[in-house]
């Protein structure tokens, strides 16, 4: 049984697998515990065989705060930014905008990823969108839609703000961008690997109360897989009590060109590139995995498998 991702539902099978058959238990994406449930590594020991992680940090908190060995298999998000990358052309892949395309004009580009749920967008768009009026003289600022996200939602705060909205263009934004903000999440890491200097900003209910649970509850210095990988502060984070469109907006001027702090953020960016390395992680896993099958092991609780059928 190959599992991947979802630890609430993929948990659950693993036990019942596990508890009733021989059969061998494989998790593909391991489940982030070293965030919160930390408790759940008991049932990873029991009910899982082999697992298989698309982070590198995982490797220490797994084999050496829990003893419990694993296969770091490389990142797909590492995969799909360098398939893209490797193809792309600006004249060719150029960015579509309602004001015309990239091209048309020598300023640069300010990139806006404020999330892909209702609520997420709410709680952060407008302060982004506060932040970044005084750089719209020197560059165009451009949002990435969500697909799930109507355009009747976007103009409710974007309207009459001269912010621009693209969908399904998020990788030809970004590859054309000079600076970004990003809420957390994977597009943090999407971010770096196209180069471009970033702060992340995630607004939260009750900021006070989010930073006491961060500071007590949460397991981890960080919330941005940036700097998770890289195990130092790459990008700055500005999260429940230090979100502030004034904190935004300082953050974002340090990070532009011919700043100090853009310079050290792209050398950070090629440790985390390092880190990822350029192993294809279906693949690899999926060698590994075949590799498990066909020992003696795998043959033996195969057979035994059928045989109890």
């Amino acid at each position: 049984v190959i599992l991947t991702d979802y630890p609430g539902v993929n948990l659950s099978i693993a036990k019942y697998v596990k508890a009733r058959t021989d059969i061998p238990v494989y998790y593909y994406i391991s489940p982030k515990i070293w965030a919160w449930k930390e408790y759940r590594i008991k049932n990873i020991k029991r009910d899982v065989d082999e697992l298989f992680s698309i982070l590198p940090f995982e490797v220490p908190f797994f084999e050496q705060k829990h003893g419990y060995p694993i296969h770091y298999v490389g990142n797909p998000t590492a995969e799909e930014v360098g398939g893209f990358l490797s193809g792309y052309s600006p004249s060719a892949d150029a960015l579509a905008l309602p004001s015309g395309d990239v091209g048309a004009s020598s300023k640069g580009i300010i990139a806006l990823l404020a999330g892909s749920r209702r609520q997420e967008i709410k709680d952060n768009l407008p302060a982004m969108i506060e932040a970044v009026r005084e750089f719209m003289g020197d560059y165009r600022v451009v949002l990435a839609g969500a697909p799930s996200i109507p355009a009747e939602y976007y103009g409710s705060f974007v309207s009459g703000t001269g912010v621009e909205v693209v969908y399904d263009s998020t990788y030809r934004l970004l590859a054309c961008s000079t600076a970004a903000l990003v809420t957390s999440g994977t597009a943090t890491l999407e971010t770096a690997l196209f180069g471009v200097p970033q702060v992340v900003c995630y607004e939260t209910p009750i900021p006070k109360v989010m930073a006491f649970l961060r500071r007590h509850l949460l397991k981890v210095r960080y919330i941005s897989l940036v700097n998770l990988i890289a195990d130092s502060e790459v990008v700055m984070e500005l999260v429940a009590d230090t979100f502030s469109v004034d904190n935004i907006r300082r953050e974002l001027r340090r990070i532009l060109p011919g700043q100090p702090a853009r310079e050290a953020m792209l050398r950070g960016y090629d440790e985390v590139r390092r880190r990822l390395g350029t192993e294809k992680a279906p693949d690899n896993a999926a060698r590994i995995i075949t590799g498990l099958l066909g020992g003696a092991d795998g043959r033996n609780k195969s057979a035994k498998c059928l045989e109890s059928q």
